[in-house]
């Protein structure tokens, strides 16, 4: 499930680009960096998580709308604020149609900041803030968002996804 408070649609992402682990990890900024102590399975699960969120980072950051859709499970629940709610097949259609949208009016640059990931099983929830920087393509103008954001996730086929 996605709650995010934005003006522009912005849900998750995730791009398939090649990478390390280790510098996809330096990316993504990490606040409470509570890994310390963890069991080895779930320090891997709360790697590969910030992995993920990093890919998500990076289709943003790059206007890849297919690597986006690729952190997200095949069926996911989307209640952004002030868009409608989208649950399934019908939250991937959204999700794809609003930011192919904001690809072609804008350039996105985009900071995550993680504050926590919990994992229970094969079910985790994450939060923190989203900052934005929409830079228009026709006029320049800058927009400049920060919001709070909570995902949950699940395993679908081995691999974490947005749920």
């Amino acid at each position: 499930m996605v709650i995010q408070k934005s003006r522009v649609m912005l849900a998750s992402a995730a791009a398939l680009f090649a990478f390390s682990p280790m510098s996809a990890l330096a990316s993504v900024i990490l606040r409470n960096d509570a890994s310390a102590g963890r069991r080895p399975d779930a320090q891997h699960d709360h790697s590969a998580i910030l992995i993920a969120k990093t890919q998500y980072r990076e289709a943003y950051n790059n206007s890849d709308v297919d690597g986006l859709l690729s952190v997200f499970a095949s069926e996911f629940t989307d209640c952004s604020d002030g868009e409608p709610s989208f649950y399934g097949a019908e939250a991937v259609r959204a999700l794809r149609l609003r930011t192919e949208e904001l690809f072609q009016r804008f350039r996105v640059e985009m900071v995550v900041i993680v504050i926590d990931v919990v994992i229970k099983a094969d079910f985790a929830h994450d939060w923190g803030w989203h900052k934005i920087r929409l830079i228009d393509k026709d006029t320049g103008t800058v927009t400049n968002t920060k919001y709070r954001y909570f995902e949950t996730w699940n395993k679908e086929s081995g691999a974490w996804k947005v749920d």
